[in-house]
This record gives C-alpha cells, sequence and structure tokens, in this order.
C-alpha cells in the first residue's frame, strides 16, 4: 500500500531549497546592482557567501545559479506533489529521481569549485548542498517501488542525472575565456564584452587621475587604472587580489588608489553608514602614504577588512614599520580627513555611485571584472580606441 510519508518530506525539502536558493537570488541581485551591499553571511576571509554567489561561477550556461535552483526545486515540489497526495505515480517518481540526482551532480560540481578554486566557504551554497543531499537521500527508495521498465528508467535517471550534471557543471564553471592577444581575437572570443566596453562612458583622464598620490607602475604606461574604493568593501577586496596580480611586473600598465568610502561619516552622498571604519581606513591609509608605506598598509587593510577598527589600524601600521607618533598625529588631523573628502567629491562629480568602480584611461567601469576581461581591457585601451582617435 502506498504510503504519502516519503512524498511529502521530499515535497516540503523541495520548498525548502526554493526558498534557500530565493535568497541566494537576492544576495546575487544586490551585490549585482553594487552600492556596497554586504550580506549577513559574509563573515570576511574564508567564510564569505558574497564573493562564491557574486563570482563568474555562479553562472550557469548564461543562467544564474540561484535562478536555476529556484526552477529545480519548484520542479521537484511540482511532481512529488501527486505521490504527497495519495496517487501513485511511476512517471512522477522517475521525474522526482532525475532532478535531485541532477541536482546532486551540479553540487558536487559547484562546492569544488567554490572549495578548490575560490576557496571561500558560502554558508547559504552548503546549505543548498544540505537541502539536495537530504532530498535525493528521501527519494531514492522510490527505485525499487518501481516495476519494470520504469525501475530501469529510474536507475539510468540515477546515474544520468549525477554523471550529466556533475561533467556539465564541471565545464560551465570552470571554463573561462582564454587569453587575447589582438583586437580581433577580443572581438571573436566575447563579442558581447567588446561592445559593451565601447559603449561605455569616458571622462578625461586628467581629472579621473587628479593628484594621483598613490600610484605604482610605469610612468610611461599606456593604459591607467584608477580604482575608487572602500577598504571595508567586500567586493573591492574582491578586486584588491585580481589588480594587484594584474599590475604586478607590467610595464604597460599604471595604477592609481582613489578613496571612496561607502560611510556617512566622510561621504556626503552616503545616507546611512554602510561601512562604519571606512573613513577612519582611508585616514589610516593617507597617513601611511605620508611615510612612504600607501601600498603596503593598503594590502593589510584589505587582508583584513573585518577588522578595521582603530586599535587594529594602529597594530597593521606597526606591522608595515610606519612611526607610531607621527601616524597617531596625521590620523586625526583636518588635513588629512580633507584628501580623501577631495577623493569622494571627485569621484561624485566624475558619476561613481559604488565601490570598486575603475576607469580606464577614464572610461568608466562600474564594478570589479573577472580576470580575463582585465586583458580584453587592456588590449582594446592600447590598440582600438588610440587607432580611433588618430584616425580623427
Amino acid at each position: 500500500m502506498h504510503s504519502p510519508t516519503r512524498h511529502r518530506v521530499a515535497v516540503l525539502l523541495a520548498l525548502v531549497g526554493v526558498v534557500v536558493a530565493s535568497y541566494a537570488a537576492y544576495i546575487d541581485a544586490r551585490l549585482t546592482s553594487g552600492g556596497g551591499y554586504t550580506s549577513v553571511c559574509n563573515l570576511g576571509g574564508t567564510i564569505n557567501c558574497d564573493a562564491v554567489i557574486g563570482s563568474r561561477y555562479s553562472r550557469l550556461f548564461g543562467i544564474s545559479v540561484a535562478h536555476a535552483g529556484i526552477i529545480g526545486f519548484a520542479l521537484g515540489a511540482a511532481v512529488g506533489l501527486p505521490g504527497a497526495l495519495g496517487v501513485t505515480s511511476g512517471l512522477a517518481d522517475v521525474a522526482s529521481l532525475a532532478l535531485a540526482s541532477g541536482s546532486l551532480g551540479f553540487a558536487l560540481a559547484l562546492a569544488g569549485v567554490m572549495l578548490g578554486v575560490l576557496k571561500k566557504v558560502c554558508l547559504v551554497c552548503l546549505s543548498l548542498d544540505a537541502v539536495i543531499i537530504a532530498w535525493f537521500v528521501t527519494v531514492l527508495p522510490f527505485t525499487e517501488r518501481l516495476n519494470g521498465s520504469l525501475r530501469t528508467a529510474a536507475r539510468v535517471a540515477i546515474a544520468g542525472g549525477i554523471v550529466l550534471a556533475l561533467a556539465g557543471g564541471t565545464w560551465a564553471t570552470a571554463r573561462g575565456p582564454s587569453v587575447a592577444h589582438t583586437i580581433e581575437e577580443v572581438k571573436a572570443q566575447d563579442g558581447k564584452f567588446y561592445d559593451l566596453y565601447m559603449k561605455l562612458p569616458v571622462r578625461p583622464a586628467a581629472d579621473v587621475e587628479g593628484p594621483a598620490r598613490h600610484q605604482k607602475g610605469s610612468a610611461n604606461a599606456p593604459v591607467t587604472i584608477v580604482e575608487f574604493s572602500d577598504f571595508e568593501c567586500p567586493a573591492c577586496g574582491g578586486a584588491f587580489g585580481d589588480l594587484k596580480r594584474f599590475v604586478a611586473d607590467r610595464r604597460d600598465v599604471r595604477m592609481v588608489f582613489r578613496h571612496f568610502p561607502l560611510d556617512s561619516a566622510c561621504n556626503p552622498a552616503v545616507q546611512h553608514s554602510m561601512h562604519a571604519d571606512a573613513c577612519l581606513a582611508a585616514f589610516a591609509a593617507e597617513c601611511a602614504g605620508e611615510q612612504g608605506r600607501f601600498w603596503e598598509y593598503h594590502d593589510q587593510l584589505f587582508q583584513h577588512q573585518k577588522a578595521l577598527d582603530r586599535d587594529s589600524l594602529f597594530r597593521y601600521a606597526r606591522d608595515v614599520g610606519i612611526e607610531i607618533p607621527a601616524f597617531r598625529t596625521c590620523l586625526d588631523a583636518p588635513e588629512t580627513r580633507a584628501r580623501v573628502v577631495e577623493d569622494i567629491e571627485v569621484g561624485l562629480k566624475l558619476g561613481v555611485a559604488s565601490t570598486p568602480t575603475l576607469f580606464f584611461n577614464g572610461r568608466i567601469v562600474d564594478g570589479a571584472l573577472e580576470p580575463p576581461y582585465y586583458d580584453y581591457a587592456l588590449i582594446i585601451e592600447k590598440h582600438e580606441i588610440p587607432a580611433r582617435s588618430g584616425g580623427g
């Protein structure tokens, strides 16, 4: 006699999956919209939902993993409903097995990328994985209730769902744009990026760079990247590592850092303090710069984003060899605040509204890029744009 209990549990788990996946989609939407959003499951360091959900690996075949999860769990609830209502349906059970198995395969692939590539832990993602595993374990016994061809179909669905989803998920997440060297290769590899990039607004380079108090790279570099950033912003922390690697040992790129803390204590455009220590961290970085230690201190701040209180700022100063009495005097000096406010005012005039905002030779890029696209932007700036300007 058919008991609907297991089907009801399966439907309940699928509905829980819809809720968790919807929260992941909400985080994804907030991160995409900019504005310095930080989710409650971003604890900094290794535990960082934003770094995982906001990465390019959160897209499968152009679809958000979160939205794909919502669809998959909703279908799982739908096909499990007949059994939950006491109606025996072999085909519905096979469909449940296929969906749960496919979900398990994708979960394994994405967990591998999260831990092996990003080296971050997403608590929301792990919650989804737990729901998927419980769902799979719940529906797996359905196989034994089926007879003949339906049992065979169920076994094929289980094996095929796991293997195909695992392989497809691994391929979709692990692949990435290959490095291009010419404009033609950029267009061929990602014509959409090329078209979008060329439509971005451009501001006069001199206005964007300003006094360029904090810069590194060759003064003769053909491309200058100006970053308006916030030391407490998680997205800026993600961009930090990529930009540092991108600029290292290159003579064709110059990097300029400017402040744009999302903190009402010094930024008039911020109505409430999203990052309560961001202004103070910016002041401290300016003081480190006065002693010729800006970039070393800059790295310390991004590596310790969750500890930017006053005591910690002094500890980082000692770690990089800054003279503490002078640092203390500078930290509270009105001149220090004025330099940070100057960057903020310039950023507002240029249209900066969120962090990070990057300018490639004055061309505005709202948010960080995935590593391969820094190379694409560099190629375009070095070759396409000078050629157009010269052709007048």
